[in-house]
């Protein structure tokens, strides 16, 4: 059984975000090898790569935590639909939260988690960190799911 990338186009997938680092001078690294998906699917199981407040446009959607946790969590949607399965079969998930924006970041989750997930909810972790991926989000989301049948 071979795993298989999973990119739906209703979630914004950054070919150029390895390309950010390098210098001018250096040709820009190709789509295929970049080395991101943004979810990848062995057998019955579904990883999600981290998801950032990012619409499909590419564009950051907000610089309040409520909206960019609700973005980062319609991608993490819209990868399991894509894949056949609902929020509901996420079993683990992990919330990284940019350094000083914990608090805000668990009252989002608080105010309209359940909007996203019903008991019994995915095991879950939250890390504060010094920074996520891009400068302008405070929050990235990776979880893991296991697919019915």
């Amino acid at each position: 059984m071979k795993k298989r990338s999973l990119n739906p186009a209703s979630v914004w997938k950054p070919e150029d975000y390895f390309n950010l680092y390098h210098s001018r001078e250096l040709p820009k690294v190709p789509p295929e090898n970049s080395g991101w998906e943004q979810a990848v699917m062995h057998g019955n199981f579904l990883f999600i790569s981290g998801q950032t407040p990012t619409t499909t446009e590419g564009k950051t959607v907000a610089t309040d935590m409520h909206a960019q946790v609700r973005q980062a969590l319609i991608n993490v949607r819209n990868i399991c639909e894509e894949a056949g399965c609902t929020t509901d079969d996420i079993v683990q998930i992990r919330y990284y939260f940019v350094a000083g924006y914990m608090e805000e970041g668990l009252a989002s989750l608080r105010d309209f988690g359940g909007e996203f997930f019903n008991s019994p909810y995915p095991s879950t972790t939250c890390v504060e960190v010094v920074r996520v991926a891009w400068p302008d989000h405070l929050l990235e989301i990776e979880g893991m799911a296991i697919l019915p049948g």
